[in-house]
């Protein structure tokens, strides 16, 4: 689900509102990951209850089908949301939400981008060499692989014969009774 809270509303007020979207979806399903767009903050392409812009927020939930009526009236009744959609998520949509619930995580912590994510609000360590984790389980997350982008060939279109037009046939004699005999 996409939603997108009123602009003016400050930091405090849009966390309560995240927050209680999160507690509402937890007392009848489960939130698997929520963040924020990165900006949060965007101009929509037309105003909406006199709002030029909102902050758009993300949360990807399971949630029993026949509940999900009632989850939307309440939206539609929650003054601090402008505007919601829900769609049906794939796993492929379901881990990117996760990695990107991560990345905010660590923005938030103070960890900069590219640093192991592991250990939240903690610098970076000094240019040398690391220690290796004493598990697996210590390791955390495994770098996902690396795909070699290949270039794709495209066909070589095959010679089409062009066909002139035929030359217009010859119209028939007109017939009269002279001829006819």
């Amino acid at each position: 689900m996409t939603y997108i809270v009123r602009p003016d509303l400050d930091e405090e007020q849009i966390r309560a509102v995240i927050d209680g979207m999160n507690t509402r979806i937890g007392q009848t399903g489960e939130v698997i990951a929520t963040y924020p767009w990165n900006p949060p903050r965007r101009r929509m392409a037309y105003p909406i209850h006199d709002f030029g812009d909102g902050y758009y927020v993300t949360t990807t939930f399971r949630y029993a089908p026949e509940e999900l009526r009632e989850f939307e009236r309440g939206l539609r009744l929650n003054n601090n949301v402008l505007r919601f959609l829900i769609v049906q998520a794939t796993q492929a949509n379901i881990q990117q939400s996760q990695q990107r619930a991560q990345q905010h995580a660590a923005r938030l912590a103070g960890v900069p981008q590219g640093a192991p994510a592991g250990q939240p609000g903690t610098a970076p360590a000094a240019a040398g060499p690391r220690p290796a984790p004493a598990s697996p389980a210590q390791a955390g997350p495994t770098p996902a692989p690396q795909v070699e982008q290949v270039p794709v060939q495209q066909p070589t279109p095959e010679p089409v014969a062009v066909q002139e037009p035929a030359a217009p046939a010859p119209e028939p004699a007109a017939v009269t009774p002279e001829t006819q005999e």
